[in-house]
């Protein structure tokens, strides 16, 4: 009889402690994956100097994919390895037509330039200018001009091979996070001036929020806003920097 009731004891406190060791995990396991796959859009109206930066009116947009890998997990948090690929990439300069009318260059007819060029900052405008005649003595000369903003796009891709992704309150299906990559992009040609470099280093910083449709498929669709910064670090004549504020959407599946 004791050795029943001893072995009815101890199977009621094997089966409770299975029971607990398993609760933590399952709800813990919920929203928590161990590989994820992302599909993302970017975009960026514009910069302005925000860190390092000194580029302005500089916009950004992109398609990419990621993969993130999870580390650790603790205190109900996961911290990842993330990786990032823009296969498609555009960046967008002010370009900045200037357009003069020389009347009287020599007398009696009209001269005329058109120049165009990407510039840090475009003004649309238009007047006129006045020169002294030369030789002395002989009549002015009198340039119009207009000055019209455009804009050039210049195809790109980017990779990140480093990053991280720190997930918190993993138990809930709304999870806010920060995430950070480092890495290259390389465009068609120089940007974001002529004299600058078509291969530029990249880092980004900043956080979001994502939300699970479903704990058992694991799917998932996030937002967040990030600093983004390119340079080339001096290896060419110019290197201005630019910052942006990139506005990213994703969506995620993965186990």
């Amino acid at each position: 009889m004791r050795v029943r009731v001893c072995g009815v004891l101890l199977w009621m406190v094997g089966a409770a402690g299975s029971v607990l060791a398993q609760e933590p995990g399952s709800v813990m396991d919920q929203y928590s994956r161990k590989n994820t796959f992302t599909v993302f859009a970017e975009y960026s109206n514009t910069s302005s100097h925000i860190l390092m930066g000194a580029s302005r009116e500089r916009k950004l947009a992109d398609l990419g994919g990621a993969y993130t890998r999870r580390v650790v997990r603790f205190w109900g948090s996961d911290l990842s390895y993330h990786v990032e690929v823009r296969p498609v990439l555009f960046e967008s300069d002010p370009l900045e037509t200037l357009i003069a009318t020389i009347d009287g260059f020599p007398v009696g007819s009209p001269g005329g330039s058109t120049t165009t060029a990407v510039v840090g900052k475009c003004e649309a405008g238009s007047g006129e200018v006045t020169f002294p005649g030369d030789p002395v003595g002989s009549p002015p000369t009198v340039e119009d001009y207009s000055v019209t903003c455009g804009r050039q796009w210049t195809f790109g891709q980017a990779f990140s091979p480093i990053g991280f992704k720190y997930s918190m309150r993993t138990r809930h299906p709304l999870q806010p996070f920060v995430i950070g990559t480092l890495g290259y992009m390389y465009t068609s040609r120089p940007v974001p001036v002529a004299d600058a470099e078509a291969f530029n280093f990249v880092f980004d910083f900043g956080a979001g929020v994502e939300l699970f449709k479903s704990e058992k498929k694991g799917r998932s669709v996030s937002a967040e806003v990030r600093y983004h910064h390119f340079s080339n670090r001096d290896t060419a004549a110019e290197n201005p920097g630019t910052d942006n504020i990139m506005y990213k959407v994703s969506y995620s599946f993965g186990r």
